[in-house]
This record gives C-alpha cells, sequence and structure tokens, in this order.
C-alpha cells in the first residue's frame, strides 16, 4: 500500500507542476522513476516483478502503446516523407540491433547470443516521450518532428517480433520452455492475421454504430482501449504473440476508421496526420499506466541493481546511446543530402523509454534468474541513463537546431 501511495503523490505532483517542471526540462519519466527509487529504499525493499498484478500491468502497458501507436500511424503520410523514415526503420534499426549484438558479445564474453542478442533488440526501440520538448516545439520544422515521433511509433512495434524470437531462443537454449525459435515465429504469424482480422473489423463496426445512432459518443472513446486488450488477451489464448497482434491490430483500426469517419478538425502539434479522433481517451489512459511502469521500473530495477556486470553495462550503456544509434542512423541517412545537423540530431533522438522496460522485464519474467537479472541491468542502466540525458538535453538542443533552420522548412 505504502508503494501505491507513493505512486499517486509522484503522479499528482508531475500533474500539477507539469508545466514548470517541463521548462526546466524535467519530464515525466525523470519524476516517476526517481520517485519510484526513492520509494525502494525510504520503505524497505522493492517490489516483485514476478508478481502476478505487476506482470499483467507491464504486458497490458506494451499492449496498448503499441496499438496507440500504430493507430496513430497515417499510412498515407508515407507518400510525401517515405524516405527518410523507411530508412531510418529499415537500415538503422536492423544495423543497430547487430551492432549491438557485437558489442554485447565483446562486453559479455561466454555469455549466450540469445541472451546478448535480447539485451540489443530490446534497446533498439526509441521512445519520442523523452524527447517531447523537441516534438512539441513549433520552431522546429514539421516535417522533421513527424518524422521521428513515426520512427518512435513504429520501432517499437517493429522490434516486438524480433525480440520475442530471441528470448524464445534464449529461452529454448537455457531449457526454460521446451520450444524452440520456430515456435515463436509460428506466434508472430498467427498474432499478424488475427490482430489485422480484429482491428479492421472492430474499427468497421464501431464507425457503423457510431453513424446510426447506436453507440453514446463518450462510450466509443473508450472502445480502442477496449480493443486493444481484448486483441492481446484473445490472441495469447489461443497460442499467438499478443504484442504484434496488438500492434497490427492498432494499423487495421487506425486504416478502417481513417477512412470512414470526418478528419479531425485540430492535431496536436507533433502527432501524426489523420489520428482518428476516437484514440485521445486510449492515448491519456496509455501514458497513465506508462506513470505506473516508470515508477515500477524505479522501484523494482533500479532500486534493486546490483554491482554485478554495472561496469560492463555502463560501459553498453554510454556507446547504445551514442555510437550504436548515431552511426547505424548516418549510414542509413546517406545520399539524403540532409544537412549535418539534421543527421547528428536525429542521431540523438534515440532515447530509450517505455518498451525497452516492459522488453527487459517480459525477457526477465522468462529466462533463467541470472540471465533475467543480466538484461534487467544492462537494459535498466541503459534506459536510466537515456531518462536523464535525453530528457536533460532535448529543450536545448531543440532551441539551437530551431535557429538553424525555420519553421516551414522542407527537406530538398
Amino acid at each position: 500500500m505504502s508503494s501505491v501511495l507513493a505512486f499517486v503523490v509522484a503522479s499528482l505532483v508531475w500533474i500539477v507542476f507539469s508545466k514548470r517542471l517541463s521548462s526546466w526540462s524535467v519530464t515525466s519519466p525523470i519524476v516517476l522513476t526517481f520517485a519510484g527509487f526513492v520509494a525502494a529504499h525510504a520503505l524497505g525493499g522493492t517490489s516483485s516483478i514476478e508478481t502476478e498484478g505487476i506482470r499483467r500491468l507491464i504486458e497490458l502497458t506494451l499492449a496498448v502503446v503499441l496499438f496507440c501507436d500504430a493507430s496513430s500511424i497515417a499510412l498515407r503520410w508515407f507518400q510525401h516523407r517515405w524516405r527518410f523514415p523507411v530508412r531510418l526503420l529499415g537500415i538503422g534499426l536492423p544495423l543497430t540491433m547487430l551492432a549491438g549484438v557485437a558489442v554485447g558479445a565483446l562486453l559479455l564474453p561466454g555469455r549466450s547470443l540469445w541472451v546478448v542478442a535480447v539485451i540489443a533488440t530490446a534497446l533498439a526501440p526509441t521512445d519520442a516521450a523523452l524527447g517531447v520538448s523537441i516534438i512539441e516545439n513549433e520552431r522546429i520544422p514539421l516535417w522533421f518532428r513527424q518524422v521521428i515521433n513515426v520512427e518512435s511509433g513504429l520501432n517499437d512495434g517493429l522490434a516486438t517480433p524480433v525480440v520475442s524470437f530471441c528470448i524464445a531462443g534464449a529461452a529454448a537454449v537455457e531449457g526454460v520452455t521446451s520450444g524452440h525459435p520456430g515456435t515463436a515465429v509460428v506466434e508472430i504469424a498467427l498474432g499478424v492475421v488475427l490482430g489485422l482480422a480484429i482491428g479492421a473489423a472492430a474499427g468497421l463496426l464501431l464507425v457503423w454504430a457510431e453513424r446510426r445512432g447506436l453507440a453514446q459518443a463518450s462510450m466509443v472513446a473508450v472502445a480502442p482501449i477496449v480493443v486493444a486488450v481484448a486483441t492481446y488477451l484473445l490472441v495469447v489464448q489461443v497460442g499467438g504473440n499478443g504484442f504484434v497482434a496488438a500492434f497490427v491490430c492498432g494499423v487495421g483500426f487506425g486504416s478502417a476508421t481513417r477512412r470512414t469517419t470526418a478528419r479531425m478538425s485540430h492535431v496536436p502539434v507533433g502527432e501524426s496526420p489523420d489520428e482518428p479522433p476516437m484514440l485521445g481517451f486510449t492515448r491519456t489512459t496509455a501514458s497513465l499506466l506508462g506513470f505506473a511502469v516508470w515508477f515500477v521500473f524505479g522501484e523494482s530495477v533500479l532500486g534493486s541493481l546490483t554491482p554485478d556486470h554495472l561496469a560492463q553495462a555502463v560501459g553498453y550503456a554510454l556507446l547504445s546511446l551514442t555510437v550504436l544509434r548515431m552511426v547505424p542512423v548516418a549510414l542509413s541517412l546517406i545520399g539524403m543530402k540532409l544537412p549535418w545537423d539534421t543527421v547528428l540530431l536525429a542521431g540523438w533522438l534515440g532515447p530509450r523509454g517505455l518498451a525497452s522496460i516492459i522488453f527487459a522485464m517480459l525477457a526477465a519474467d522468462t529466462l533463467q534468474p541470472a540471465d533475467g537479472e543480466l538484461v534487467l541491468t544492462f537494459v535498466g542502466t541503459t534506459v536510466a541513463l537515456s531518462v536523464l540525458a535525453h530528457g536533460l538535453s532535448a529543450g536545448p538542443l531543440g532551441a539551437w537546431y530551431a535557429t538553424r533552420h525555420a519553421p516551414d522548412e522542407v527537406p530538398a
């Protein structure tokens, strides 16, 4: 109960002082993570991430976040700005994963490459929320903010099947499960098929019900989160990958509702074009669930870190936030003739956040204790440094970049 009270107080502090704290480049992840870390030590111990309630919170949070990100991405937007995000996702993301595996293998000789791959792939997705001051800065060209937001929205969904495959491989090698990586491929395929079918059908059904006056507007706003959670639980029940299903469901749901509903009269700055109007409540709920995960991260992960492998974890974290992200981004953008400062800022804007935390916690819940602790140490250290480095630097870097580029600038 004490931890719950600490979480509520920390959330309230952020909500009340969010505008002032944001002006100081202090983000909600910084506040909630710090509160969880303090609670872990002040309240005498940490909560276990292996408890059923915490595990369910983690799983459902990732499902809702994946659904929300996928639903808000207008595929039509890629017709005009496809080269930048496609290069980041199709070239930069795989290169980041491969480079992470290579560096991890050097830092952890003798460790299973599957476990190293879990660390590398879990830390590949980015979280735009940690650099929100750049995403919301209207002085920065809109196209650049949209590209960064789209990359962040899609890369955790694209990384999900890869992380799932690596966790399955590591668990099979350890003998934790009787399956093998091929089983993960089947689960992923089942998740794709069912997720897309459920998302498209649910979206069309909601639009049909709303048009005929069968559904109250307030209830329609609740529908997306119900669809996301139901899809995850149903697909898991039939043996598929619920996270992949939630992401693909969001794609189908967003496409179905976007094509058949009136376009929004106003789109918040930094969000992708044509976000479904009914997604607001789900996005707010996802933010609240994110608060809880950040608190649990500070309390259960950072609060229980041991000196074992901490030196290697810090070294890996520093490389992961710089070289392992920035070099692949630079390589992926060769030939686009972008200004050097745009390539530099795009490379730096690779904060590791919510998805990485959840992937690590799920891995720890699946793998043997020693390997699970190793994954949590490496991912937890990287995310903690990212929360501070990206949260505190986003404002000053955004202001610097805005002095060099006009708000209405478009790439050549």
